[in-house]
């Protein structure tokens, strides 16, 4: 709601804290290993003669990742 007058309210630079950088690392590196593990995941499965199993874990890896983009 927008105000006028004397008691009209400016909004803030909002500024990044610095404990989010540490984080953002540690997100990047489990997610980095979840791709790694799915890929070797779906390469062991094909190897083995087991198609479902490697269309099950392809499909996990990706709803992984999707989750994480939403």
């Amino acid at each position: 709601m927008a105000a006028i007058g004397e008691s009209a309210t400016v909004p803030q630079d909002v500024k990044p804290s610095h404990a989010a950088h540490p984080v953002n690392w540690l997100i990047g590196f489990v997610m980095a290993a979840v791709l790694i593990a799915g890929i070797a995941g779906v390469v062991l499965a094909l190897s083995s003669g087991l198609p479902t199993v490697a269309i099950v874990v392809a499909l996990m890896t990706g709803a992984v990742f999707a989750g994480s983009l939403c």
